[in-house]
């Protein structure tokens, strides 16, 4: 609110989401598109409508929050969203890569030594030679060196 108003008259913009699964990526289309807001080169819709699309987002969080794959599902529906409004480019739909990484957590002492794929290129990560729970120095050499 500003100045005693009961409106920010789309002057406030929130960016951010709880329990991300894309969190930069989506912080960063989240970020382009308040910036072409912010410069004129998008048309924030009037309050109403804001609040619309706000309730419709938030009335499916009893059955988003019930089942983490309907979260994914989700996030991803809302990160090509704005994908799509805001013209960038690149491939963010991570769905398949995330569901399989979910269900490999179920053996938590163990899916850290798992190769996954990048989202955007498709490329397999290298398995670290040393297993996760072995693996006491965290420093930028053992890590990307694997000694």
């Amino acid at each position: 609110m500003s100045e005693g108003k009961r409106s920010a008259d789309n002057r406030l913009y929130y960016i951010g989401m709880q329990d991300q699964w894309y969190t930069f990526t989506l912080f960063q289309l989240q970020a382009v598109w308040v910036a072409q807001a912010i410069k004129g080169l998008r048309v924030v819709p009037p309050v109403a409508e804001c609040h619309e699309e706000i309730t419709k987002w938030t009335g499916t969080n009893p059955e988003v929050t019930s089942c983490p794959y309907k979260a994914i599902r989700s996030q991803t529906d809302y990160l090509l969203r704005l994908q799509s409004d805001t013209g960038f480019k690149g491939e963010f739909d991570a769905y398949e890569q995330f569901a399989a990484w979910k269900k490999s957590k179920v053996d938590i002492a163990n899916y850290r030594n798992k190769a996954y794929p990048s989202p955007t290129t498709g490329t397999l990560a290298p398995i670290h030679k040393t297993p996760w729970f072995q693996l006491m120095n965290d420093d930028v050499d053992t890590y990307i060196n694997g000694a």
